[in-house]
């Protein structure tokens, strides 16, 4: 970014801190996101991560719970579980992740504009293994919703761009633009494409 427009439209900022202040009604599931002290652990992203995936279950009940509950379709380990644990879902605190849905897309439509763009990891932390304990693959989906859910409960576009290779697992970095600025997006990746890939060129050279 600072090769092609130059370094003052960088702006550093802690991300956790801009939602925590400018999402009031996330203070209702601040106590709900599990343990805030975890590595990678952002509390207001977490709490979002809950709002997420509270609206999420809901959602899922609303339009396929009916189904589920009549042909109760064989799932595998895992989905099975969430399924049914959406199934069961109440109208509990549903009206708070709409105000926070609400608050949310407002405050990142406030951060950027129309022209600005918010560049985060697509997950913290590096991806887990093929072989990794169920236990563990669920802390991560935990720890990923954390900056999923940026996107997801603000309507805001992302992309995803890979970066190569770090300790033999892939690495990406994740840019997200205002609801509705799909084009606006999808042409500044395409404007960053080759320097990105520059570096990623030079960064594999240096490790060989």
């Amino acid at each position: 970014v600072e090769k092609l427009y130059g370094g003052g439209v960088i702006k550093h900022m802690t991300l956790g801190d801009y939602v925590k202040d400018n999402v009031p009604s996330l203070t209702r599931f601040m106590s709900l996101g599990g343990d805030s002290k975890e590595e990678y652990s952002l509390p207001s992203l977490v709490a979002l991560s809950s709002a997420m995936r509270l609206l999420q279950r809901y959602e899922f009940k609303i339009n396929h719970g009916e189904w589920v509950t009549s042909v109760k379709p064989s799932l595998g380990p895992g989905i099975a579980e969430r399924v049914w644990e959406a199934v069961r879902t109440t109208d509990e605190n549903i009206d708070i992740c709409h105000s926070v849905k609400t608050e949310l897309r407002g405050a990142l439509s406030s951060l950027l504009g129309d022209f600005g763009i918010l560049v985060i990891p697509t997950v913290p932390g590096l991806l887990p293994k093929l072989q990794t304990e169920p236990s563990a693959l669920e802390s991560f989906r935990a720890r990923a919703f954390s900056l999923l859910s940026v996107a997801g409960v603000s309507g805001f576009c992302q992309v995803s761009i890979p970066l190569g290779m770090y300790d033999h697992l892939p690495v990406s970095v994740s840019l997200l633009a205002k609801h509705g600025s799909d084009m606006f997006l999808l042409s500044t990746v395409e404007a960053l494409s080759g320097t990105i890939k520059e570096h990623i060129d030079v960064a594999v050279e240096s490790d060989v």
